[in-house]
């Protein structure tokens, strides 16, 4: 931090503003980046389980439509 304080006179206030507001965009890039790639990731583990869920149904509805088929044919 002392730094930072001794660098003010010597570069300048908007320069070590600009700096560090350069420094928080990019950690908050970063930051975002990594969330939306965990989000993603989850998102793909979701669809994967409404596919399965939906493929049980259909073949579930086939058998029924197959039972029904057959009851109706006696």
């Amino acid at each position: 931090m002392s730094d930072v304080l001794q660098a003010i006179p010597t570069l300048g206030f908007p320069i070590i503003a600009c700096l560090g507001l350069a420094w928080y965009v990019k950690y908050q890039t970063d930051t975002n980046s990594k969330e939306v790639k965990e989000m993603r990731q989850e998102h793909q583990a979701e669809i994967a389980k409404v596919t399965e869920a939906l493929n049980n149904n259909t073949i579930a509805l086939q058998k029924l439509c197959d039972k029904f088929e057959t009851y109706d044919a006696h």
